[in-house]
This record gives structure tokens, C-alpha cells and sequence, in this order.
């Protein structure tokens, strides 16, 4: 049974406006001065931690599938593979490498163990260096749109080699109230300077995760996800429609029409804010959103029907056979049917199906399904889900619409 993914999402196309600086959580009492010169052997030590025989198999694995078609392309490219591999990758038992070290090391004073979990908080993207602050780089993120304050441990000179404009690939983590260089900095060649801001602004428009760092963004974000979500309801009557597979695109154009006219009709958002569909050209600002041109999966096309539900907090999404599996929740006996067992199972199972979908269904059916005659929803749902479904409650909804600066805008234009 072919399953959805989630819609992509829409951007709000805004003007630039000044923002705070991105705000890394205290790592405790020891002036940021100290923890600077602890780090270098801190993160020399755990770098060769994690590369110990306790983490062989784990390493050869991320190795495999970061290199699996060619050799790491520089020194460079390399160190920020075991950067991190350090601290990002999830072990079997779901810990990072730099939480175990962390508990490997019951002697480290306790703002050196804050410092160094804190480094799960690590920034990767694309930076401008705006100017020097002594030993400081102050380097504003073309994704997120926040000003850092960088430090490395490596010495003043390597930051202050990168004069001001100029186009860095990084990844920083928080020291302090500061942030601190992680892995190598790959600097752009002043001609390639637009070909990387236009790399940021392409990251911005589809890792929405990135730009919602910037609480500014994040609560436009959920004002125009609200405001979408309020023109689906007038459109379809309710937050799910029922449709058959060949009606889907249709009727979706139609709602991508009816929102457009919506927003030019006076109800978009505050002057210098327009809509538009992801991976479309922007509008200039006193045009209407342009619509989405959408292409739907053949399995949706081909679907007998097609749940289309636009959750206010979950957002869009597109669920195959949606009245076969409503149907079996409002009759359990159905289950018993080998394309009903299938169709439920598919949707507990899929990994791009949200809880929320579940939670609107849930019944007697599963106890069916499971074999649990003892099964019920309130007593033992959100364990079924945590089982299934932990990618989606291990993380915050986001917004389904993703703001967008007009510098962000004007790279991403052919």
C-alpha cells in the first residue's frame, strides 16, 4: 500500500528587518574564556573516543554512508564527517557519542560537562562575516538569519583571515553566551559568492528546521500556516475532505486558487509580507501568491479515495484510501478482511503518516489487529504510537509555511 509524505511547504516572502542574535543556552559558571581553552582537548579527546574500538562498527557504518559512492573530497570534508559523526550520530541505545563520553567522564567539572552537551545544539550552514570584535567573528547565518558571535580555539588568526563579506560554510556550536568553530570552515572564492548564497537560500526553502531557529520566523511562520489552514477549512467545510485519486489534483488547484484570491482579496498578511508556493519564482510584492503547480504521486492518483486533511497543528497532508480506513475504525469487524487489515497496518506502520491521523481514529480496532483482546486507546494508544511513530514525537510540529527574507527571495530567482 503506497503511503503520502508530507506537502511541501509554502514560503512567506517578508522584508529584512534587524534580528537577535542567535541565543545559545548558558553552559554554566566557568568564564567562556576557560571553557574556551578547555575545549581544544576536550573535543581532541572525544574525537578519539569515538573513534575507539567501542564505536568500530558504528563508524565503519556512517563512514559507508556518507562516503558510499567516493573517497571524502578534502581534509575538510573529512573533519566535518567526524565532527559529526561525534555529535549527532545516534548510537543503538539512541545516545549521541558525546553523551556517552559525557558519561564516561564522572571527573569532569560540571560546566565542562554543560559545554560539552551542549554541543548537540550545533549549527551547520552558511555564514557572512560581517566584522571582527577582537578575537570574535560576528557572522550572520543566510539561513536562519541570525547574527553569531564566533570564537575558535585554534587561535585569533584563522577567524580573522575572513574579512568582512566574506562566505563561509561552518558549523558552530555554543560556547557560553558565544559560539565556537566545530570541524573545518570551507571559505568561497569571492566569484563564487553568489553561487553560495544562493546554496543558503535553497537550503532555507527546504529544511524549514533551519530557518525556524529564528524565533521571528517561527511565530510568522505559525501565523500564515494559521491563516492557510483557515482558508482550507472555507474552502473544503471542514480540516478533511474526502475525494476519489482522480479528483485530488483538481480540487487542490482549486483550494491553491481560492487561497490566492484570498490574499489578494485583503486578506494576506501585513504590508511587505506576500505568499508563495515552494520551488516557484517569487512575486513581487503587490502581486497575488502564485499557485502551486502540484504533482501528485500516481499511488494518490490511482488511490479509490484520498484524505486530504489539513490538521491546525500537524498541517497538510494527503492519506490514500482514507474512507477504507475510517470505515474499519467505525466497524472493527472489517479488519478481518486481508485489504482493511493491510490498509490499517500500513497507516500504524508508515513513517509518513502523523500520529494525529490515528489519534482522530482511534477504536476497538486494533485490539483486533494486535491480537490484544486487553487493548484500549486510553490506556495503551500513545505507547502503540511511541513504537511506531517515535520520529514524530521525539520533535515539535513546525509550521507548514516557511518565511522568507527578500534577500533570501532575490537568490533564489533564476
Amino acid at each position: 500500500m503506497a503511503l503520502p509524505g508530507h506537502l511541501g511547504r509554502t514560503e512567506a516572502l517578508w522584508q529584512n528587518r534587524p534580528m537577535n542574535q542567535g541565543a545559545p543556552d548558558p553552559t554554566a559558571t566557568a568564564s567562556q574564556d576557560d571553557l574556551l581553552q578547555r575545549s581544544g582537548p576536550l573535543k581532541a579527546a572525544l574525537v578519539a573516543f569515538g573513534q575507539s574500538q567501542r564505536f568500530t562498527g558504528e563508524f565503519r557504518s556512517a563512514y559507508a554512508n556518507r562516503f558510499a559512492t567516493a573517497e571524502p573530497s578534502s581534509e575538510a570534508d573529512y573533519i566535518n564527517f567526524l565532527d559529526r559523526f561525534v555529535l549527532e550520530h545516534r548510537t543503538r541505545d539512541g545516545r549521541t557519542i558525546v553523551e556517552q563520553f559525557v558519561a564516561s567522564r564522572p571527573d569532569l567539572p560540571e560546566a565542562e560537562r554543560a559545554m560539552l552537551l551542549c554541543w548537540a545544539k550545533v549549527v551547520e550552514g552558511i555564514f557572512e562575516v560581517e566584522r571582527h570584535d577582537g578575537d570574535t567573528a560576528i557572522m550572520v547565518n543566510l539561513v536562519d538569519e541570525l547574527t553569531y558571535r564566533v570564537r575558535s580555539n585554534l587561535g585569533p588568526q584563522l577567524l580573522k583571515q575572513l574579512v568582512p563579506e566574506t562566505i563561509v560554510w561552518a558549523r558552530v556550536v555554543p560556547l557560553g553566551n558565544d559560539w565556537l568553530v566545530s570541524g573545518a570552515l570551507n571559505s568561497a572564492p569571492p566569484e563564487a559568492r553568489r553561487e553560495m548564497c544562493r546554496a543558503a537560500a535553497e537550503l532555507a526553502n527546504t529544511c524549514p528546521a533551519a530557518v525556524f531557529r529564528n524565533p521571528d520566523k517561527l511565530a510568522l511562520g505559525w501565523e500564515l500556516h494559521r491563516r492557510l489552514h483557515g482558508h482550507f477549512v472555507e474552502f473544503f467545510g471542514a480540516d478533511l475532505a474526502i475525494v476519489t485519486g482522480h479528483e485530488l489534483a483538481d480540487r487542490m488547484a482549486g483550494f491553491w486558487n481560492y487561497h490566492a484570491t484570498r490574499i489578494s482579496a485583503g486578506q494576506s498578511p501585513a504590508p511587505g509580507k506576500t505568499i508563495s508556493s515552494r520551488n516557484r519564482d517569487a512575486p513581487d510584492e503587490e502581486q497575488p501568491p502564485p499557485v502551486p503547480q502540484m504533482s501528485m504521486s500516481s499511488d494518490l492518483e490511482q488511490a479509490e479515495t484520498v484524505g486530504i486533511m489539513f490538521d491546525e497543528v500537524e498541517g497538510l497532508w494527503f492519506l490514500p484510501e482514507y474512507r477504507l480506513v475510517r470505515d474499519v475504525f467505525a466497524d472493527p469487524a472489517l479488519i478481518a478482511g486481508r485489504r482493511c487489515r493491510d490498509a490499517v497496518s500500513g497507516y500504524l506502520k508508515s513513517q509518513s503518516i502523523p500520529p494525529i491521523v490515528l489519534r482522530r481514529l482511534a477504536g476497538r480496532v486494533f485490539a483486533r489487529l494486535l491480537g490484544k483482546p486487553r487493548f484500549t486507546w486510553q490506556r495503551d494508544g500513545e505507547a502503540l504510537l511511541r513504537r511506531y511513530k517515535a520520529r514524530f514525537l521525539d520533535h515539535a510540529p513546525l509550521p507548514g509555511v516557511t518565511p522568507l527574507s527578500n534577500r533570501q527571495r532575490t537568490f533564489l530567482r533564476p
